[in-house]
C-alpha cells in the first residue's frame, strides 16, 4: 500500500446506546453487528453474493495446557464468508449467523491461513479487526489499577481495512 488514507467514524450517543442494548437483547455481540454491517457494504458496493472478509481472531483456543492465564499474543487471521442469498432472513437472524461463524473461527484458531491460500492467493481483500484488548494503567490514587481499552497503532497490507473497537471503556 504506497498512500494509506484513514477515515475515522465515531458511533456515539444514542446511537451506540441504541447498539448496545440491542446487542443486550438480542444476545449479540457488538463484534457481530460490526461484521454485518461490513459485508452489507462490501456486499452492496461489490455486487457479489458471497463476502469473504479476514476476521482475526485470539488464537487462545491453541491446544497449549493453562494458555487462558499466559500473556502474549497468539492472534490469528482467518476468513469469515457471508452468503447474501439467503434472503428470506431478518437482519438479527443474519447477525446471530455470523456470530456463530465467528465462535467456529475462534474454535479453529489454530488454522494455519497460509495452508488455506492456495498457492499464496489470497482468500480476501479486505480485513476487520475488532479490538478489545485492554491497557494497563496503574493510577496512583487508592492503589488501584485501572484497565482502559485504547486502539493500537497497526501497520496493515490489506487494500480495504476496518479496525473497530471501544474508546475509553475501563474495568474497575
Amino acid at each position: 500500500i504506497k498512500y494509506p488514507q484513514e477515515q475515522t467514524l465515531i458511533i456515539k450517543d444514542q446511537l451506540y446506546n441504541n447498539l448496545k442494548k440491542l446487542s443486550q437483547e438480542e444476545g449479540v455481540t457488538l463484534n457481530a453487528i460490526a461484521q454485518y454491517v461490513w459485508h452489507k457494504v462490501l456486499h452492496v458496493y461489490g455486487n457479489s453474493q458471497q463476502t469473504v472478509a479476514g476476521t482475526i481472531v485470539s488464537g487462545r483456543n491453541l491446544p497449549i495446557d493453562h494458555i487462558e492465564n499466559s500473556v502474549g499474543l497468539y492472534i490469528n487471521t482467518l476468513p469469515l464468508i457471508v452468503d447474501h442469498t439467503q434472503g428470506a432472513k431478518s437482519i438479527i437472524e443474519a447477525i446471530k449467523d455470523i456470530q456463530d461463524n465467528i465462535h467456529e473461527i475462534n474454535e479453529r484458531s489454530n488454522v494455519n491461513l497460509a495452508k488455506l491460500q492456495s498457492q499464496g492467493e489470497r482468500l480476501f481483500d479486505s480485513l476487520f479487526m475488532y479490538e478489545n484488548y485492554p491497557k494497563l494503567v496503574n493510577e496512583d490514587q487508592h492503589n488501584k489499577l485501572k484497565i482502559r481499552f485504547e486502539k493500537g497503532i497497526e501497520k496493515l497490507d490489506y487494500p480495504l481495512a476496518i479496525i473497530a473497537y471501544e474508546a475509553n471503556k475501563e474495568l474497575n
